[in-house]
């Protein structure tokens, strides 16, 4: 999981794809509980565009996710159909991706195993190899996302097909994940933006939330907080972001998760970096006016 949605939605809904109006590249980095012992560790980076004469968007993400002996490797590619209407947009987008999972049997252990001297190892147990083994699927996702000047948010699915990665022994099943999503814009004073956001995961049987909300100062400086739960009273985590612009076009920002669930005590929280470039240029067809929120509406 990542902890900065708002700064790339087309990660989880790829009807965002070209909705930064310009060709939009993010790269990210995540270490989930530092000091865990197979701690979670993600890199993923995406690259979409609009496709203005195809009232369309595109684009691609490269993902890696290590938990322990797993390894899930995945590239995706993401299409939309948008709708413009006056200064706001509704897209419809498809995605598919394909999920490569590897597992490396040979740092498993299990109660009845045999391990010595790090050469030999004999899990006892027909189901796990003793060394590197993988295989790879395809999933599909779909999403509705809607873009204006003060409000934002969408509807997505991934794994709807729920896809199985199978290895000798057993299945991998991707189950469904649903996603929902909606940011609001305030202005607050002159030089300040408020940005409340809500963003919720489920799986149709766990329902994942995170409440919060980025201020932005001069449109170039910001920093938020946020609270992640889970069904019933399960506290996982509070976020504290911030980040600015570099430049007109590449912008840094940072997150620390502070664990609030019993996994405090074995870890010393989470660590999240991104950095996003945005060519801020509609290619071909020059910079838009600054006043123009959406550059399309002006046609």
């Amino acid at each position: 999981q990542y902890s900065m949605p708002w700064l790339d939605p087309v990660q989880f809904n790829p009807a965002y794809a070209g909705l930064d109006n310009s060709l939009s590249i993010t790269g990210a980095y995540r270490s989930q509980w530092a000091g865990l012992e197979g701690q979670p560790v993600g890199q993923r980076i995406s690259a979409h565009l609009p496709v203005y004469f195809l009232n369309s968007g595109f684009g691609v993400e490269v993902e890696r996710d290590q938990i322990g002996a797993r390894q899930l490797n995945s590239f995706g590619l993401s299409y939309n159909y948008q709708l413009v209407r006056g200064a706001s947009v509704w897209s419809f987008g498809l995605s598919a991706r394909v999920l490569q999972l590897g597992l490396d049997g040979s740092i498993l252990r299990t109660p009845d195993g045999v391990y010595e001297d790090g050469n030999t190892i004999i899990h006892n147990d027909d189901l796990l190899p003793v060394g590197s083994v993988d295989n790879s699927s395809v999933a599909f996702g779909a999403g509705l996302y809607y873009q204006a000047e003060k409000l934002e948010g969408g509807l997505s699915a991934r794994n709807l097909n729920e896809a199985v990665v199978a290895f000798p022994g057993f299945d991998y099943l991707l189950k469904r994940e649903y996603h929902a999503y909606l940011r609001v814009k305030f202005d607050v004073l002159s030089k300040w933006e408020a940005f409340p956001m809500i963003y919720m995961v489920s799986d149709g049987t766990q329902l994942q939330t995170m409440v919060g909300a980025t201020f932005r100062f001069r449109e170039n400086v910001f920093g938020g907080v946020a609270y992640r739960g889970y069904s019933g009273p399960t506290s996982d985590a509070v976020v504290i972001s911030g980040g600015l612009d570099i430049n007109e076009k590449l912008s840094l920002a940072y997150a620390y998760d502070i664990t609030l669930s019993n996994l405090s005590t074995v870890q010393t929280g989470s660590h999240e970096i991104s950095l996003k470039y945005n060519l801020r240029q509609r290619i071909g067809a020059g910079i838009p006016p600054p006043l123009i929120f959406y550059p399309r509406a002006k046609e």
